[in-house]
């Protein structure tokens, strides 16, 4: 619904495209109503609980395992995703706290041993402080109403693990007492301000001159992403993907991507304008898709590399990002914007019986926003955040 003088107003866009053609007086002049949304919100990239969330993790499909065994090393260091390990490890209700601090402890001895860095994300107390994963993390926790527990390392724990880790203000005081457990047992402990990817990767590179092989132990998609963008050239360097339920334990090189060389080099803007956590996922275009439109597609590939720029034209940002999505939605950058190709996808597709507004391409306004929002994100990835303003 949208507002009008306070007045909540339902808004149903079908209804409105139905009288827009009925009322059209030709067809250039519906051509130009395709410049908007007539809806409230863009359709292919939101819904109504907020930006569009695809299959992350199909991405991993791009990708393949390591098939031969590696020949066992003692020289080896292992950098655990915190994230991922406050939820590996499983603990019941009414266990003390400090219980659970050593079944982490326990945990990371048995599996990874001593040479191990545990990064945890990092969980400002300041609202002020909330940043583009904000969003996404707010998405997550709405499945359970977050509970805060004032807790210390002899209380019992009064809420299942689950509700506990939805809470920041929980996971914030476990990392700050996890931490000081794991210090005490001699192990490396790093925390990023807010996600801790770029972290992770980036300790796992800087040490790998140290050691045979490093493992980032991680289940994010994200962290192969950001591997194979930055560590192409260390063949030490693995992602181990813990076993879950009946699939077992995945191992991938740098070097896992199977496409060419030209897709690897921009996997941080493909992964981007797919939909990763702080940026839309687009209706019914799956993540493969990307991959295999940049790597069927040369001509695309030099006007993307505006998006490794520090100090790029926005102008310049939405022109490259609009010729990238005219060519997922089928258009052509030398002919056509998306706001034409919405009116010809539209008039194709019309006379279906089943057709869904969010399968339309977005206007060029909408594509605009989203393709600065990737821009921003990558310069997150790449450790040069600008202000989003």
């Amino acid at each position: 619904s949208i507002k009008v003088d306070n007045i909540p107003i339902f808004i149903n866009p079908l209804l409105i495209f139905q009288r827009i053609c009925i009322a059209k007086k030709s067809d250039e002049e519906l051509k130009t109503y395709f410049q908007y949304e007539l809806a409230p919100y863009p359709l292919s990239l939101f819904n109504e609980d907020g930006m569009r969330k695809g299959t992350k993790s199909s991405l991993y499909k791009a990708f393949s395992p390591v098939k031969q065994p590696l020949p066992p090393d003692d020289n080896v260091l292992h950098v655990l995703d915190g994230g991922c390990l406050l939820h590996r490890v499983v603990w019941n209700r009414n266990e003390p706290y400090e219980r659970i601090c050593i079944n982490y402890i326990q945990y990371v001895q048995r599996h990874y041993g001593q040479n191990v860095v545990v990064v945890f994300d990092g969980y400002p107390s300041d609202a002020d402080c909330s940043n583009t994963k904000s969003a996404e993390r707010y998405r997550r926790s709405r499945s359970h109403v977050p509970t805060d527990v004032i807790f210390d390392e002899a209380m019992i724990s009064p809420i299942s693990q689950e509700k506990f880790l939805s809470s920041d203000n929980n996971k914030r005081n476990l990392i700050s007492m996890l931490t000081k457990k794991f210090e005490e047992q001699n192990y490396k402990v790093k925390q990023a301000e807010e996600d801790a990817d770029v972290l992770i990767i980036k300790t796992a590179i800087d040490m790998s001159s140290s050691f045979t092989r490093v493992f980032v132990v991680g289940n994010d998609i994200d962290l192969l992403v950001l591997l194979t963008a930055k560590a192409r050239d260390r063949e030490n360097i693995f992602l181990l993907k813990p076993a879950r339920g009946k699939v077992g334990e995945m191992l991938y090189s740098t070097r896992s991507l199977n496409y060419k060389e030209a897709v690897a080099k921009n996997i941080l803007f493909l992964h981007a304008i797919s939909g990763c956590d702080t940026t839309s996922a687009l209706f019914n275009q799956g993540k493969l898709k990307f991959l295999s439109i940049l790597d069927k597609n040369d001509a695309l590939l030099e006007k993307i590399q505006i998006f490794q720029e520090l100090e790029a034209d926005v102008n310049a940002i939405a022109a490259a990002g609009e010729a990238f999505l005219l060519a997922l939605y089928g258009g052509s950058f030398k002919q056509d914007t998306l706001d034409s190709l919405r009116y010809q996808h539209f008039t194709k597709a019309v006379s279906k019986n089943k057709f869904n507004l969010a399968s339309l391409p977005p206007t060029r306004d909408a594509a605009r926003q989203h393709c600065l929002r990737v821009y921003h994100q990558i310069a997150i990835w790449n450790g040069k955040e600008k202000d989003p303003e």
